[in-house]
């Protein structure tokens, strides 16, 4: 019985299962908790949960190894003020991106609040994007068409297009050179993996886009929450989150 379902899968279906399996067998529940939360919807409470640890966003995400990355959104402001996490898996990050990101710089730099992004990924195509965007940062682009140029790219990546020749088309158009995109794709899956779940495990994930806001006046107080309905929302909730 098993067998004849499986056969009714498409290729990238089987593909996405058996990327799903192995990541669940190399790390865990991580991956569980947010396939059971769902991707794309918010579920915390609108009273903001705090981050359980301690240390600022920058100090969190040296301790996860993730820091290098992750694509600094607001170069030139050193503190961290707002994590954002997100999937090229998810219509409403996807949105986000496309609708609310160059929004949301705007109204950073403006406040003096460094931004910065980072992926994570259940299925192969995801899991593309999430080893390209650490290549893809090294553009030398505007930070908001980088992470915009991701997203295009994960599209890409779920029609089924082979991983190099999506990093070679979309590498190309953000100007990095041959050799810039060998070394990301010489990354491997297993790295890529960890990373993943280094970052969910040091900032728990209950829906995406989720955000991670810092206190002003206390930096190691992260308050968070999930989804996109729009710029005006998104704004009133990081105002009550940098005074929550």
């Amino acid at each position: 019985m098993r067998k004849s379902n499986n056969k009714k899968l498409s290729v990238r279906e089987r593909k996405e299962a058996q990327q799903m399996r192995r990541m669940l067998i190399i790390g865990g529940g991580c991956f569980g908790v947010a396939a059971t939360a769902g991707i794309g919807a918010t579920f915390l409470d609108p009273t903001f949960p705090v981050l359980p640890g301690e240390g600022t966003l920058d100090d969190r995400m040296t301790r996860a190894g993730i820091d290098s990355h992750t694509l600094d959104l607001t170069p030139g402001i050193v503190a961290k003020s707002i994590l954002i996490i997100g999937t090229t898996d998810c219509t409403y990050c996807r949105s986000f991106v496309e609708d609310g990101l160059e929004k949301l710089l705007a109204y950073a730099k403006a406040a003096g609040l460094g931004v910065a992004y980072a992926p994570i990924g259940l299925s192969e195509s995801s899991l593309g994007s999430t080893r390209l965007l650490a290549g893809f940062a090294r553009a030398n682009a505007a930070p908001a068409e980088i992470l915009q140029t991701v997203y295009a790219a994960g599209l890409d990546l779920r029609t089924g297009r082979e991983l190099p020749l999506v990093a070679n088309r979309y590498g190309e158009e953000l100007g990095l050179a041959g050799h810039e995109i060998k070394e990301m794709l010489a990354e491997s899956e297993l790295d890529v993996t960890s990373r993943i779940q280094a970052t969910m495990r040091t900032f728990p994930v209950q829906g995406t886009p989720m955000f991670f806001v810092a206190n002003d006046k206390a930096p190691e107080r992260i308050n968070m929450f999930s989804g996109w309905s729009g710029f005006s929302s998104l704004q009133g909730r990081i105002d009550a989150a940098r005074i929550a």
